[in-house]
């Protein structure tokens, strides 16, 4: 009998244990909860949902000036140019990635410029390999071609398709300035959206270059090759500070 009794407290007591264990139990770090990532890692995600590939294989590269390098700072005429005073706190820095796989086979690939401060995608640009890299694809058997073979000719409605759904995945307030942004065609045949904060003012004694106020571009091209610029990061940082 005794024996019986001891069973029943040993079981009573391990459920008790078993209980409180579940009751205070320190949460895991999985995806249920989420996982503190890194900057690098963060900014790799934003690319990818930008493309809408999960899978897409990125190599870090520097961080550099921008290519397209959009400026900030006091202007002063000199003779017939003019002199761009730096001033601190607007001289933007990128992270600059590689994409891995060519477009479509050619001799280039997407590099992708992320904003150092917010890790937000600035550009996206099309970049011709380099004569180096070329040799490495010739010398692994995977050569490339030096111009797109199928490159077909896009309606305007196909490359707004296109353009859009980039701009969506990019763009939280996509909905409330889709309708602002204004239709270009260059003259290679690519087509081009354009959108400008036209209520943005810079604080007195700015300026900006090339640009005047904040732009969002992005272009489609015959192959269905985009490039893609985006300045608003820098002056929303500004705004924050």
């Amino acid at each position: 009998m005794k024996k019986l009794v001891s069973i029943f407290l040993f079981v009573i007591g391990f459920g008790i244990v078993i209980w409180w264990r579940q009751g205070n139990e320190i949460p895991s770090t999985g995806s249920d909860v989420g996982i503190e990532i890194s900057p690098q890692q963060k900014e790799i995600e934003i690319i990818r949902s930008f493309m809408g590939n999960p899978d897409l294989e990125l190599t870090f590269v520097n961080t550099d000036l921008p290519v397209q390098y959009f400026r900030v700072g006091k202007v002063t005429q000199i003779g017939n140019g003019e002199n761009m005073e730096a001033v601190e706190g607007w001289t933007r820095q990128v992270n600059v990635y590689d994409q891995k796989e060519l477009i479509n086979g050619t001799c280039s690939i997407y590099e992708y410029n992320t904003d150092v401060r917010n890790n937000s995608l600035t550009a996206v640009i099309i970049r011709g390999l380099r004569q180096s890299e070329i040799e490495d694809l010739k010398n692994s058997s995977t050569p490339c071609n030096p111009n797109s073979e199928n490159a077909q000719k896009l309606a305007k409605t196909e490359a707004e398709t296109i353009a859009m759904s980039y701009l969506k995945r990019a763009l939280a307030n996509f909905d409330q300035i889709k309708a602002q942004f204004i239709y270009l065609q260059q003259v290679d045949g690519a087509h081009e959206w354009f959108w400008e904060d036209n209520e943005y003012k810079l604080p007195d004694g700015l300026s900006s270059r090339p640009y005047l106020k904040p732009i969002i571009r992005i272009s489609v091209y015959n192959d269905s090759q985009i490039q893609y610029w985006n300045t608003t990061s820098l002056f929303e940082e500004m705004d924050n500070l």
